[in-house]
């Protein structure tokens, strides 16, 4: 993926959350629902406001600044908290890397997937969790024992807030294929459903409007999403890896049959420039644009139900029979379309929240962060604050939508950047929340992203959750190994799509094969291994 794609409270007065609800033009019952909510965070409340500060390591993470939203100044307001983003100059690991070795590092970090987390519990740099969760119970209730148990350390702890867990059987998801509406009409709207559908669909393209990008791919990451087309069961998250799972046995993706086929099958989209020619060196707001013009016939991107939003709405305003719409992934004729998946949902977040040695108050930080992940603090900070938006919820607590959010322009609700600082996420609990708010709307009026999400990325996507944390430590050896065989792997992948020839991709293919594992990869895949059976044994222990 996802994506995703983050904010909201420490209970910071020995007051009620009714009280504050109240003031904020609640009912009772809504009072009481969120007082059962959040009351855990009271007892660590004082009547001194909360700021801390705070460094997300993702570069395309660009929050509207803490209090300039209706959400974060009702925060502000209600909840005495702020958070100071601390920006990433466009480098997230540089100036990590630069706190770190200064011995400056922020309040709370919001990391991704990777090694940097063991890094921080090696160094005794983060505050362990564990004492907490029975005091503030929101996450160990939201998330569940299984989650929390998949994220604690080889010791045992727990030293992170899973930022986007997905708890119960729900999954999560926000890529796949989406074709321009108004072409794919003037084109006769062909089948497209296997992988030579839709080659055969963008050459035609091609052809007839040679202005337009026949298939529009973000970046490296969502061409990588095309293997998911060609083998059931595996998802673009190998690829990124660096292995797949043969049986009980994991090995080097580049032995992988699948792997060459979707590699060859890249190879030509590209040099017959079926496909995105800026593939390595557009940023997203480029892919944006293009997407805003209507000069793309088909997209596959990790995150296209967010990024196609507003290009769609933009798109409908101009032309009804304008936008974009998702389509069921492509497959290799002769798989099982149900068995394919370009979207994975890992339970355990995509996200790993810290509180650092360097917070005076990691308590209230993370009874603020219980808050934001409860489901209270969830609907202020995805829906906005009560009586915006919403001012009541239904029978599950999901929030309803008022007249003002029914008759609001779509275009004009992005401007508001309602859910820009949400934090802590539980994309169970949001999603579902969505799909209840767009079901009581006209079909016309349903969010692009939801629908698209509904309809076709979650039910496209394959729980990884056993694969969780299995990323070695950076300066260990296995870690060393990983980041030179990536470099190995990523120079090759590179050198594959920008090959003149199949003879030449098949020669990369095993150059690469051979590299990687002199490099030492199998010393890694070892490792992985391991973390794999291990996360199998705690999964199966949380059942």
């Amino acid at each position: 993926m996802n994506k995703r794609k983050w904010s909201t409270c420490l209970l910071v007065a020995v007051l009620s959350v009714s009280t504050l609800l109240a003031g904020c033009g609640s009912d009772k019952k809504e009072s009481k629902a969120a007082t059962e909510n959040g009351n855990a965070g009271d007892a660590a409340s004082k009547d001194q406001p909360l700021k801390f500060t705070m460094y997300n390591f993702d570069d395309g993470w660009q929050p509207a600044a803490w209090g300039e939203t209706v959400t974060t100044k009702w925060v502000q307001e209600n909840k005495k908290v702020t958070v100071d983003y601390l920006p990433t100059n466009g480098n997230a690991k540089q100036r990590f890397n630069a706190m770190y070795a200064s011995g400056e590092l922020p309040d709370v970090i919001a990391l991704g997937p990777g090694p940097e987390l063991d890094r921080l519990i090696s160094e005794g740099q983060v505050v362990e969790l564990d004492p907490y969760l029975d005091k503030y119970p929101n996450l160990k209730k939201s998330a569940g024992d299984m989650i929390l148990n998949v994220n604690r350390s080889d010791d045992g702890k727990l030293y992170m807030v899973p930022d986007w867990y997905v708890g119960g059987d729900h999954m999560n998801g926000n890529g796949g294929y989406a074709v321009n509406r108004k072409i794919y009409k003037e084109m006769g709207s062909p089948k497209l459903e296997t992988t030579t559908d839709l080659e055969n669909y963008l050459r035609a393209v091609k052809v007839k409007y040679p202005n337009v990008i026949p298939l529009e791919v973000g970046g490296p990451y969502d061409i990588k999403m095309l293997y998911s087309a060609f083998k059931e069961n595996t998802p673009p998250y190998f690829v990124s890896r660096m292995f797949y799972p043969d049986g009980d046995t994991v090995k080097p993706i580049t032995e992988d049959p699948a792997f060459k086929e979707f590699i060859l099958f890249a190879s030509r989209l590209y040099r017959d420039k079926l496909m995105t020619q800026d593939v390595f060196t557009q940023k997203a707001d480029q892919m944006i644009e293009k997407l805003s013009q209507g000069r793309v016939a088909v997209s596959l991107n990790v995150n296209l139900s967010g990024r196609a939003r507003v290009p769609n709405s933009t798109l409908r305003a101009q032309d009804p029979e304008g936008g974009y719409e998702f389509i069921w992934p492509v497959h290799k004729e002769g798989l099982d379309k149900n068995k394919i998946y370009p979207n994975y949902t890992g339970r355990e977040g995509g996200g790993k929240i810290v509180i650092t040695k360097n917070a005076k108050d990691p308590e209230r930080i993370f009874a603020y962060l219980d808050w934001a992940t409860s489901d209270e603090g969830q609907a202020v900070l995805f829906f906005g604050p009560p009586g915006f938006l919403w001012d009541k919820k239904d029978e599950n607590g999901f929030p309803i939508p008022n007249d003002k959010y029914k008759s609001m322009d779509k275009a004009e609700l992005d401007k508001l950047q309602i859910a820009d600082n949400i934090m802590a996420g539980n994309a169970t609990w949001v999603d579902n929340a969505k799909v209840a708010r767009e079901n009581l709307l006209p079909e016309e009026e349903r969010d692009f992203q939801t629908t698209a999400q509904v309809n076709v990325a979650w039910k496209t996507s394959m729980d990884i959750t056993p694969f969780a944390n299995t990323d070695p430590q950076g300066d260990s050896e296995e870690g060393i190994i990983q980041q030179s065989v990536k470099d190995i792997f990523d120079e090759a992948f590179s050198k594959m799509i920008y090959a003149k020839s199949d003879e030449e991709v098949v020669s990369i293919l095993n150059k690469a094969n051979e590299d990687m594992n002199k490099a030492g990869f199998p010393k890694v895949l070892e490792f992985i291994q391991k973390k794999w059976q291990d996360n199998l044994k705690k999964i199966n222990g949380s059942k």
